[in-house]
């Protein structure tokens, strides 16, 4: 064993002819493909290296760039402590080179301990939509001869050309050497693996470089490009495959669609988008987006997160498949209405052709298909949090240690206007943490950490002569996902009434109330934790969602990203509510100090919605989801054994379109009964097919930590 065959792409990289960052990680890639041991499981049809990279102890990976595997590294002595010292070499070479580690230089102080008491984070990787229906259309020529057409416009830039070519190079490598591999196993294969080794045969000779003849065809290219250095977000699904599928054959297309739904939920494969209409109003269902939601509800898996996009012209048979499919209790699809979300992308400056192209990523943030770098989080802030510094003139009530601004001595307000104003700043200082950090950390990945693989495959790269990190795509908007903007809403709606309208409590009150986690205040404890919830349809706290949403959204959008566009905003809370809310102290609304309980999406706090779905969803439409532009989740949960009715799935249908016309963009569903979540929790043996939606993805819900499945349990269960 060597250097070389050990660690192929440090190998690569460190000996490549040119030492531009593209080159190195691009030859790093090529010679990754050609050295690296290779595995034919036929029993899956569509092969890959399927996570071979991630398996090095010096890898690319697609969030964090250059990464070093200490695991790994110490394997490699273990199996061969003959060459420690050289291994040593090679990873303590590439320390300086980690991208994570560099982007971490630039932290200050302040900004870690912002992230580590739960007040906002930033970063500037994330996920990606390739465009694989350019990829299918045109295979690896067409793009070959895309990038000979621009190289002779950008004449200066050659050696990111010949970077983009290399990385095509180690993806026709692999296929050729898996195509070798199928053809050494076709003597003395069984009749049935021989009918796989001969179709893979048959396929490899064709692509990556042409256009697929089939619909395996078309299911292996991309899933050899999906899956060449690592898994990801297939994006608009039935969009890219749905012409292969339509004109195959019903039943092999079929098997084929089963056989890569196996590989999506053994890789926990991310956003899968089907459904959706043009600019003209045109809806594109086709046969596999019908046979993707059967898919689903048949196999019942948690992955891959599964999105459907809806109009005013999708069909009523459409919409009823994914009733059925939520009515397994999988909590998918998640549905997205165009809409909302197209406007809300064209108000940034993406055409209604392109906004028309939107897919999810990750959980469930916005991206334009094969064209945008838009990220997945870009950062994270707490509403909540920015409340509290407005309470405590900036003080962190978790640390005890100013981490906000001095807004003024809150006890001292003597108009709620003061307290709004004071949040306002707050919320605004965390948010140019955010962008400021965030934009260093993408101008880091710019210079230290290229992409030529996605470069090749996003448009707008090769057409710039500009790496899919260094602004090449054609749109890089930014993402910013909030928390806890429901339990903001509360509490800013119980300070108004109680102290500044009824004045029943003082300012002076209420903050050493809060300071005490109510110890000594039970009839201020009593009042807050009881008046007006958002999710209740009440002009009051629900005006205020509406202002405080605004102004968080409308104030992102005046910063610019380093890629391109400009800051978005959504709510997705992926896992992390409870720890946000453990992070924050005592609330106005009736939270007090280590309570995880906090909003896992824009609709109401876990309970607190009393007065049935219509008036939760009335207040939620008071807020301006027109300015949404990363997913903006809306959870609800409903009661399996009325949903699972024909009665019950019109009503939520009904109920659904009611919302969408409103104004709503996304909603994701629970089917399930508190009992059995209840039960789950005793006998988890009984339950280990139980799947839940969490905060923009499935999850077995057993599986769950406990914070995160009281937060489920708490949701109010919704009867239509």
């Amino acid at each position: 064993m060597d250097m070389q065959h050990l660690e192929p792409f440090a190998w690569g990289y460190m000996h490549a002819p040119k030492p531009d960052a593209e080159t190195r990680i691009a030859y790093g890639i090529k010679t990754w493909a050609e050295l690296i041991p290779l595995e034919l499981d036929i029993s899956n049809w569509f092969v890959a290296p399927l996570g071979r990279m991630g398996c090095q102890a010096v890898s690319y990976q697609r969030a964090d760039g250059i990464c070093l595997n200490e695991g790994a590294r110490d394997r490699n002595i273990k199996e061969y402590p003959d060459m420690e010292e050289m291994i040593n070499v090679y990873f303590d070479y590439f320390r300086p080179y980690e991208t994570m580690r560099i982007i971490s230089k630039y932290r200050t102080p302040l900004q870690e301990k912002l992230e580590i008491n739960k007040c906002a984070w930033a970063a500037g990787g994330g996920h990606s939509n390739p465009d694989y229906e350019m990829l299918l259309r045109v295979g690896t020529k067409g793009i070959r001869d895309k990038i000979a057409r621009f190289r002779k416009i950008h004449s200066d830039r050659q050696d990111l050309y010949d970077a983009f070519e290399m990385t095509l190079d180690a993806l026709e490598t692999v296929a050729r050497r898996l195509r070798d591999m199928a053809s050494e196993r076709l003597a003395g294969a069984s009749e049935e693996d021989e009918k796989v080794l001969s179709r893979l045969i048959e396929a490899f000779d064709n692509i990556p470089q042409n256009q697929p003849r089939n619909f395996f065809e078309a299911c292996e290219l991309f899933w050899l490009c999906f899956a060449f250095l690592d898994v990801d977000s297939p994006g608009l699904f039935d969009y890219a495959l749905g012409a292969y599928y339509e004109n195959d054959d019903a039943d092999d297309r079929w098997a084929c669609l089963e056989k890569l739904w196996e590989l999506f939920h053994k890789t926990r494969t991310w956003n899968l988008c089907v459904g959706r209409s043009d600019e003209f109003g045109g809806d594109h269902t086709c046969a596999l987006t019908y046979d993707v939601l059967r898919m689903a509800r048949e196999k019942k898996y948690d992955t891959p997160n599964l999105t459907m996009r809806v109009h005013p012209g999708t069909p009523d048979e459409l919409w009823k498949s994914a009733a059925k499919t939520l009515a397994t209790g999988i909590g998918m699809p998640a549905i997205y209405n165009d809409e909302v979300v197209c406007p809300a992308l064209e108000a940034i400056g993406v055409p209604a052709s392109d906004s028309h192209l939107y897919c999810m990523n990750g959980c469930n943030q916005i991206d334009i298909f094969g064209k945008s770098h838009m990220g997945l989080e870009d950062g994270e802030i707490s509403v909540a949090k920015a409340l509290e510094f407005a309470l405590f003139n900036g003080v962190c009530k978790f640390s005890e240690e100013k981490l906000g601004l001095e807004t003024g001595d809150a006890s001292k307000f003597e108009t709620f206007g003061e307290l709004m104003d004071a949040y306002k700043k707050q919320i605004e200082y965390l948010a140019d943490y955010i962008t400021s950090t965030s934009n260093k950390a993408q101008e880091c990945f710019a210079l230290y950490a290229p992409n030529p693989w996605k470069s090749v495959i996003v448009q707008g790269c090769i057409e710039k002569g500009l790496d899919y990190k260094n602004r090449g795509p054609i749109y890089g908007h930014g993402q910013v996902l909030t928390e806890g903007l429901p339990d903001t809403a509360d509490s800013l709606a119980a300070v108004k009434h109680y102290v500044f309208d009824e004045k029943k409590y003082t300012m002076a009150q209420l903050v050493d109330a809060l300071d005490k986690d109510f110890e000594g205040y039970d009839g201020l404890y009593r009042d807050l934790s009881t008046w007006h919830k958002f999710g209740n349809d009440l002009d009051d706290v629900d005006a205020i969602y509406a202002e405080i949403t605004d102004h968080l959204y409308r104030y992102f959008r005046t910063k610019k990203t380093f890629r391109g566009g400009v800051f978005g905003v959504g709510c997705s809370t992926f896992h992390r509510a409870p720890n946000y809310g453990f992070h924050c102290g005592a609330l106005p609304n009736g939270k007090k100090k280590g309570e995880k309980l906090l909003a896992d999406s824009i609709g109401a706090s876990p309970g607190c919605d009393k007065c049935g779905p219509t008036a939760l969803l009335n207040s939620v439409m008071r807020g301006n989801q027109y300015l949404a532009t990363s997913g903006n989740v809306m959870q609800m949960k409903f009661n399996k054994s009325q949903f699972n009715t024909a009665t019950g799935m019109t009503a939520f249908i009904a109920l659904a379109k009611t919302y969408f016309a409103g104004g709503g963009q996304t909603l994701q569903i629970n089917v399930v009964s508190r009992e059995e979540l209840l039960d789950a929790q005793l006998h988890p043996e009984k339950h280990e097919n139980l799947i839940v939606r969490v905060g923009g993805f499935s999850q077995y819900f057993i599986k769950l930590p406990l914070p995160l499945q009281e937060n489920i349990i708490a949701r109010t269960e919704n009867i239509m």
